[in-house]
């Protein structure tokens, strides 16, 4: 009896103790306490001092072009994600350890060059300058790479002997460069280059008429581009979208005030603007709210760009619908690095308003002290538009020929609701 008696109090203590807890809850979602910042205290709290991690980049590396040669017949392929997202599943992996435990370098002739194109491997364009030893840990390397500099293009090409070669055009000088690899072509390259079928591709500097029209580097398909046409919308026009990125900068939605451009959110002196366009704006009063990683106190190109693409991909990676995010270039900029990053539509880029890149971010003293993000969310319609093969459109540009351009497919993006693709001429530096 008395045990009954006992068990009974117990179970009317811990029905007082939920009860408690509940009315606290609720007591904390009205909008006196949410808008006083009570609330916060019962949020998890990082050590004092402790900046905000920005962790690992999410998104999957994938190169806007890829062409495989094979006993004298090339494939390739460009403008469909899907299809590129496959075919790197094969050979992702090995250009990763290629770059991880890569040997010391020297340099190639142009006419080498070309020669590792139409040998036996896999040909990697990222349509951007990414640092080498940054593509190394995002693709998932074991190794630590040692190459210095930044790349566009790179190839896994067939070395001496049973070795494969890899080599690469320097993103800042143009010159190109190659260095031996652990792998074996018998056990890696060869088995993966055998499983693709050819489909006809080239490059221009094969072909005696493109050749004098195009930057010899161009990569030619003769599969014509769907042309897919893109509603494009602002995902900050919906609350749901500024209660995102403001989790995932870690600000505080109630510490607000509105601004002559759009609301402005404040973490002490730290600024964030959100304009009404979309367009969102950061800076740091003294910097340690978005750390980058150092080496021996020094911030490379390659770390200041793996913490810029993590906070990137945590934030716009998640608003921007069909489009994926890739790296557009990392410059020196007053001690410290300037990192840039576009958006891509089924392998094409989007040019955005008059400066075409979609986010800045400024990397100093050990941190991202600037950020600026163009907001975009875009989403395939069923409209197509018409596209020449690109032989017939590089006869119809005349002026390609001035200082033989890339002919690519890209989307123009002025700030209205759709986007259509076209052939445009750019430079391939």
């Amino acid at each position: 009896m008395r045990d009954k008696r006992r068990l009974i109090e117990w179970g009317k203590n811990v029905l007082i103790a939920l009860l408690t807890l509940s009315a606290v809850f609720l007591l904390t979602m009205t909008p006196l306490i949410q808008d006083s910042g009570l609330a916060d205290l019962f949020r998890p709290q990082r050590a004092a001092g402790s900046p905000d991690p920005i962790g690992a980049p999410s998104g999957t590396v994938l190169p806007a072009r890829l062409a495989v040669y094979r006993d004298g017949e090339r494939y390739g392929l460009q403008y469909d994600d899907v299809r590129m997202e496959e075919a790197f599943a094969s050979f992702g992996p090995l250009l990763g350890s290629a770059l991880a435990e890569a040997g010391e370098s020297r340099t190639l002739t142009e006419t080498e060059w070309r020669g590792c194109l139409r040998g036996q491997g896999v040909y990697f364009d990222f349509s951007g300058s990414v640092p080498i030893s940054a593509l190394a840990r995002w693709l998932g390397g074991s190794g630590e790479c040692a190459l210095d500099g930044s790349a566009r293009r790179v190839v896994l090409a067939e070395g001496e002997g049973d070795s494969v070669a890899l080599c690469w055009q320097d993103a800042e000088d143009g010159a190109f460069y190659t260095c031996p690899t652990t792998l074996s072509r018998s056990l890696h390259l060869d088995p993966a280059v055998e499983a693709v079928t050819p489909n006809g591709a080239y490059f221009a500097f094969e072909d005696a008429e493109l050749s004098q029209l195009l930057d010899p580097g161009t990569l030619v398909t003769e599969e014509v581009p769907s042309g897919t046409q893109y509603a494009v919308s602002a995902p900050l026009s919906a609350a749901a979208g500024i209660e995102t990125l403001l989790d995932e900068l870690s600000f505080n939605s109630q510490n607000h005030a509105p601004g002559s451009s759009g609301e402005v959110y404040l973490d002490g002196a730290d600024r964030l603007v959100v304009e009404d366009g979309g367009t969102v704006t950061y800076h740091a009063a003294q910097g340690g709210k978005y750390p980058v990683e150092s080496r021996n106190g020094m911030v490379s190109s390659a770390l200041a760009a793996d913490s810029a693409r993590a906070l990137a991909e945590r934030t716009m990676g998640t608003l921007c619908g069909d489009a994926r995010l890739y790296l557009i270039s990392v410059e020196e900029s007053g001690g410290g690095w300037r990192v840039r990053f576009g958006y891509r539509l089924a392998g094409s880029a989007v040019y955005l308003y008059d400066e075409g890149w979609a986010a800045e971010f400024l990397v100093r003293d050990g941190s991202i002290t600037d950020f600026t993000l163009h907001l975009r969310c875009y989403t395939a319609t069923s409209n197509e538009t018409l596209l020449l093969p690109i032989d017939r459109a590089a006869v119809m540009l005349p002026d390609l020929t001035k200082e033989k351009r890339e002919l690519v497919i890209q989307y123009r993006d002025s700030g209205g609701q759709s986007v259509s693709p076209g052939w445009e001429a750019v430079s391939s530096e």
